[in-house]
């Protein structure tokens, strides 16, 4: 590292501030004890670094350094490869670095996210010592959470058989629309002609004891086609909530919720049932089926939906003690938020193909329905369209609480109901065009003076809502692209490849 570098790298080390992903230890001679708890507390959250030999400070931190980092990075490894003292490892030889800033060392240490199949990463033995981060602070886990933990290390609580659950406990009307439903998919199987409880085995959604000839029920059956009363008596915290908030109101203008007096048994397949019917009716184009209930084309926009609310209510967590699934609608954009944390990455979930259910005895249900995606492309589905039709793309945030997904359906510049219009204008020339634009440009498209066009620059670098390239008159402003949107573009372009060649075959 030459002398620019460094001193960039003090400069930027002396103003940081710990966060939830940025720790700082003092570590002179020896790897700290407190080295340990963040070390678990990154590896269960969403990763982060720790910089050893950096000791915190008002207004400046201090680099202090250590004295022996060969040493202190052959203890890490030595620590991390005894399972008494650290679960797991998750630091690679290429997660450590060291710099010398102003004759002083400095050990970056990078610990990644861990799969969540080896989680908690804990200490000493005993799974209570996980930590998780919380803002710049590292926790001890609490009970709830390592029973979270544990159900993300080993998805399928939902293919377990309800203890003394009896087919009294599924409600008939929904048992014989859904029959009905899955017969009419799948008439060669003749389902129709089949006993409720024969039918039921015939599709997995129950078990048969070959001694007894008892019929037992899965946990998902039982939440999807369950009386309420029986799915509360074994998932107390079970709660489904759908809210349409028009104009971004507090108070709602229409709800369907469990804990409110309904004409139906309020389980998972009703809700969806009256829900998804809800959500079509917002849409301006409606979701076609033939007279088979078979699959159609159908317009991108109630696509996306029926895969985030599936998503939503097949990928919860329904033995977590927090409020339920909550799916909410307002001017612009859907919500839709459930307990659990996501399986997959954030870019698996983008770029698609790799599915891991929590669920997967629910999401079998809904696959005999017709409206499940298998094979993990229902995120990459709900990115494409929002690419190509230029709304702002979707925002997903999870946690080990919950998992929440937000859909827009506004143009990415009317997303931002703060900007002026000068602001507006410009960046939507900026968003609009496939290349970079210089201010000559923007005051072409827009008939802005300079004065109005730098104006309007000045206030989308503020808000991060574009990137500049180049200097003076070389200056060239294009809209900032995360991850998502570059994916999503390749793949659509490759669609669009495979689309062009098909038609020349």
């Amino acid at each position: 590292m030459n002398q620019a570098d460094a001193a960039g790298l003090k400069e930027l080390i002396e103003e940081a501030q710990e966060d939830n992903k940025l720790e700082f230890k003092k570590a002179s001679g020896d790897l700290p004890k407190e080295f340990w708890p963040t070390y678990s507390a990154f590896a269960n959250t969403a990763g982060g670094v720790i910089l050893l030999g950096v000791e915190e400070n008002d207004p400046k931190n201090i680099v202090a350094g250590v004295k022996n980092p060969a040493k202190i990075i052959a203890d890490l490894f030595n620590i991390l490869s005894n399972k008494n003292k650290v679960s797991d490892c998750v630091i690679g030889n290429d997660q450590i670095k060291t710099y010398v800033i102003d004759g002083k060392t400095v050990i970056w240490i990078e610990v990644p996210e861990a799969s969540d199949r080896i989680k908690p990463i804990y200490l000493n033995g005993r799974m209570e010592t996980a930590y998780i981060r919380k803002g710049s602070g590292d926790y001890l886990i609490d009970s709830e959470q390592l029973r979270s933990f544990l159900r993300n290390a080993s998805p399928g609580e939902d293919s377990k058989i309800v203890t003394d659950a009896s087919l009294d406990d599924l409600d008939p009307f929904s048992l014989a629309s859904y029959k009905e439903k899955v017969s009419i998919r799948y008439p060669a199987k003749k389902y129709n002609e089949l006993s409720t409880a024969d039918f039921l085995l015939e599709i997995g959604a129950i078990s048969k004891n070959r001694k007894t000839q008892e019929y037992k029920i899965k946990n998902g059956t039982l939440l999807f086609l369950g009386k309420y009363t029986a799915i509360r008596d074994y998932f107390p915290s079970y709660h489904l909530d759908y809210l349409n908030r028009k104009n971004l109101n507090n108070r709602w203008v229409d709800r369907v919720a469990t804990d409110e007096p309904n004409q139906h048994e309020m389980n998972i397949y009703q809700f969806y049932s009256i829900v998804s019917e809800k959500l079509r009716a917002l849409v301006y184009e409606r979701f076609k089926l033939d007279s088979k209930q078979v699959r159609m084309p159908m317009g991108g926009f109630d696509e996306s939906l029926r895969e985030a609310l599936v998503n939503c209510l097949a990928h919860a967590d329904y033995s977590q003690m927090h409020p339920s699934i909550k799916i909410e609608t307002f001017d612009g954009f859907f919500t839709f938020q459930n307990p659990g944390k996501m399986l997959v990455s954030y870019e698996t979930y983008v770029k698609g193909g790799e599915s891991r259910p929590r669920n997967e005895q629910i999401m079998s249900l809904f696959r005999y329905l017709g409206v499940s995606e298998r094979q993990g492309w229902g995120g990459a589905q709900i990115f494409k369209f929002a690419h190509e039709n230029r709304y702002r793309q979707p925002e997903i945030h999870s946690n080990l609480e919950h998992t929440k997904v937000k859909i827009w359906h506004v143009d990415l510049v009317d997303s931002y109901p703060d900007m002026l219009p000068d602001e507006k204008a410009v960046y939507q020339v900026i968003v609009k065009s496939d290349v970079p634009v210089s201010s000559k440009d923007l005051i072409l498209a827009t008939g802005f003076t300079e004065y109005r066009i730098r104006k309007a620059i000045d206030a989308l670098k503020a808000g991060k809502h574009i990137s500049v390239l180049g200097k003076a008159r070389s200056t060239r402003y294009s809209a900032l692209v995360d991850f998502a949107s570059v994916i999503t573009k390749i793949q659509s372009d490759l669609d669009a490849m495979k689309d062009r060649l098909q038609g020349n075959s």
